[in-house]
């Protein structure tokens, strides 16, 4: 079949300049999905799914910030509680308490533990044992907490209490404040690891990939660029077809002549 003149002079200079700006135009999307896709296919070998993200920008771009932890020293461990309300023993989350921790004692072999709503009584092993409230008769809402004297004690904006720790009763006393245990900073060990589970919950590295590969980090945006660039790479594959077939009939038609 011979190829009429008007196919070279119009379609395959059009061809020729379309298929090397598609090339051009395609070529850092096809680079981006062809590496992440490698990767990808390799997530069980590079433990992908399990890898915490641990850079901050992209944490936040995620929404998934920095714990801010308020921490006490009790005895040989630490309790701590996180700005969701979270408590830990250590780097173990025990529990949650209703709004944050204001302070953690040690009496009578337990860990005391003084939200701004609830009271906490946890064993040394992190168990908890107790938990009071405003509607077991506690004084709401706590601004301090701690000891007086021998015994446990709270105030409130307006009264302080004595604590009987045997009946869970609170009885007014006057002219007495709580001797609360004082924030300190975390072991860098303990605050490393209560970070990495945190963050460990919320985004793995296989989740970052994803979205990259299919755009979706980027938003509706990176998803469109990334359709666009494989209707560009349909186009090169048809257009590439296309010149192959010309040159190959006119090759033909040549040899025909």
């Amino acid at each position: 079949m011979k190829l009429s003149l008007l196919q070279y002079k119009t379609l395959r200079p059009w061809l020729w300049r379309w298929h090397r700006r598609a090339g051009l135009t395609a070529l850092l999307v096809v680079l981006l999905v062809t590496v992440t896709g490698l990767l990808l296919n390799h997530t069980s070998e590079l433990a992908l799914g399990k890898a915490a993200v641990n850079n901050q920008r992209l944490l936040a771009y995620y929404g998934i910030q920095t714990p801010s932890l308020k921490s006490f020293a009790v005895n040989d461990d630490w309790l701590s509680g996180d700005d969701k309300s979270q408590l830990y023993l250590n780097a173990r989350p025990i529990a949650e308490c209703q709004q944050s921790l204001l302070t953690a004692v040690a009496y009578q072999g337990y860990y005391w533990l003084a939200c701004q709503q609830q009271v906490l009584l946890v064993n040394p092993q992190g168990e908890v044992v107790d938990s009071l409230s405003a509607a077991y008769g506690l004084p709401v809402p706590i601004v301090a907490f701690g000891l007086c004297g021998e015994q446990l004690c709270l105030a409130t904006a307006k009264r302080s209490f004595v604590i009987d720790s045997q009946q869970f009763s609170f009885t007014p006393v006057e002219d007495i404040r709580p001797s609360a245990n004082k924030a300190q900073p975390l072991p860098v060990a303990i605050e490393q690891a209560i970070i990495r589970a945190y963050r460990g919950q919320g985004l793995s590295w296989e989740r970052v990939l994803l979205d990259l590969h299919s755009g979706r980090l980027f938003g509706h945006g990176g998803v469109w660029v990334v359709d666009i660039a494989a209707v560009l790479l349909l186009f090169l594959s048809l257009s590439g077809f296309v010149l192959w077939y010309q040159q190959r009939s006119k090759k033909k038609s040549r040899q025909a002549d």
